[in-house]
Parts: C-alpha cells; structure tokens; sequence
C-alpha cells in the first residue's frame, strides 16, 4: 500500500477511516495471488458482509477475480446491505456477481492507482461516492464523439468488454435488454475486441440493448489482419439500427476517469446540435 500514499491521503483527508485488508493466508508463491481462491473468496464475502464498512476499492485491477465467483456465490445466500464497491477492469467481474445475485449498485470507476496518480480522477470519484450527484445529475462524459444520435434510458451495466465476453455462459452474465451498455479495454488488438463482441452478441447479451457508450480502447496496436478500422465499425453491424452510440474518454483504463454507478437507471441524450448528457435517474444511495 505505500505505492499509494496519494490516494490513502486524500481518503483519509475526507475523513474516511481505512482499512488496508490482505487475506490472512498465503499462496505460498505457488501462484501470483496474495491468497488460494477460496480463502480470497471467503475474505471478500466477509466484506461484503461486514456492516462497519461501507466502501471497498481494490488496489489494482489486473486478473483472477472470476476464479472467485463459484465459491461467492456458495458463501452469500443473501446480504442486507452491499457496500460501495469501486473498480474497474477484473471487477467487472464482481460487478457482473453483484449485479446477477443482488441487483447491487457498484461503481464503474478507478482503483487506488486512479486516485493515485489524478486530481481529476479523485474528484470526480468523491463527487459519485460521497453522494453529491444525485438524481438529476450528469455523470462526467469527457471528450464525446456522437456516432449515432437519440435518447436511451435505462439501467447503466457493462464494463470491460474482454472480462464480460468470458462471463458468456455462466450464471453471472445478466442480458443487457432495456439499458445502456458501457464497453471498454485496453491493450487488445481489434481482432480480440471482434470475437469479444460476436462472443456477447451469440450469447443474447446484446439483445435488446437501448444504447452503448463505448469508452477508451487504449494501447492497440495495428494489425495487417485487423477486421475493421475500428472498434465502431466493428460494433455498429451488431445493434438494430439506430441504436443510439457514444464515445466518451472518460470511463475506462485512461486518466483521467470517471465513476459512474451501475445498476442505477440513466438517460443518455445524444444530439447533433447539443452536448451529449447523461444524467441520474435515481440517487446511487
């Protein structure tokens, strides 16, 4: 944790009482977790349950929440109460569980590197979390690009495009119908991000979906066999038309980020004259 004073700082500054939590057993350097999955898995759900926190952010993303899944979904038959969990990227996987078990809002938005490392990540991360952007609110867009106009509400779902095109097939992948469907990823070339979307759109997860954002596809690099010249062109053939589209730098692996909540209901207005918005439907909390 002393890779992060920055962010514990500014935490503690806004009179939040830490916890650094590692799970108590080794791996023993057998694999690269801190824990086996099972233990890793227990400790989330002891968490989860534990009515004196009220937030969880992981330190950093990377790999190995989705051997978790089984094992949660053994141990938390029900909770009264979830706290705020912030991530992105590998929780999206959690989010995903959360989401399919609880109906849980969580939120799409940075690790304790984010807010680490940008002013601008922290303060939009304290404006979501603390509850000032409540219902009515805009949620931060960045730079946009309208690819397709219109108006969508609905529930805001999604995250990173690879780790939800692995939860294809299992109990955890909610069908997006009815609401608005955040994607994003970095470093995977377009062929990857291509199977990703056709793995989601066999799977029925597209089916339905009232408009996407897609956020930043950082870190590619071009291919001779590329299928397309970008992710749009690979995305638009895949939605009826007209669904409404939107790029927006803000709500993924760059920074600065934005937090958004999922699982709370938005409107998304995508206008050829106005900025793009999207707005709370409901209060996060």
């Amino acid at each position: 944790m002393d890779l992060f004073p920055v962010a514990l700082r500014r935490l503690g500054e806004k009179g939040l009482s830490l916890v650094l939590f590692d799970p108590p057993e080794s791996s023993g350097g057998s694999t690269p977790f801190v824990a086996p999955d099972r233990v890793r898995a227990k400790s989330f759900a002891d968490l989860l349950r534990n009515e004196n926190i009220d937030g969880i952010i992981p330190s950093r993303g990377g790999y190995g929440a989705i051997r978790l899944l089984g094992t949660l979904s053994e141990e938390l038959a029900d909770i009264p109460r979830i706290p705020a969990l912030t991530g992105f990227s590998d929780a999206t996987n959690l989010h995903a569980f959360l989401w399919s078990r609880f109906r849980a809002v969580t939120f799409h938005g940075p690790h304790l590197r984010g807010l680490n490392d940008s002013e601008g990540t922290f303060e939009d991360f304290w404006d979501v979390l603390s509850g000032r952007r409540g219902k009515g609110c805009p949620l931060t867009l960045g730079e946009t690009n309208v690819v397709r106009s219109g108006q969508a509400s609905g529930p805001l779902v999604g995250g990173n495009l690879e780790t939800l095109a692995h939860l294809a097939g299992t109990p955890w992948l909610t069908p997006s119908k009815d609401s608005i469907l955040l994607l994003e990823d970095i470093d995977e070339p377009l062929y990857a991000i291509d199977r990703a979307l056709w793995q989601l759109k066999h799977a029925g997860f597209l089916e339905g979906v009232q408009a996407v954002i897609l956020g930043p596809f950082s870190g590619r690099t071009p291919r001779d066999d590329d299928p397309a010249e970008n992710v749009v062109d690979l995305l638009l053939p895949l939605l009826p038309a007209g669904t409404p589209v939107l790029i927006s730098n803000r709500p993924g692996h760059d920074l600065p980020m934005a937090t958004w909540p999922l699982g709370i209901p938005v409107r998304l207005d995508l206008s050829r004259r106005d900025p793009p918005s999207l707005t709370l439907l409901e209060t996060p909390f």
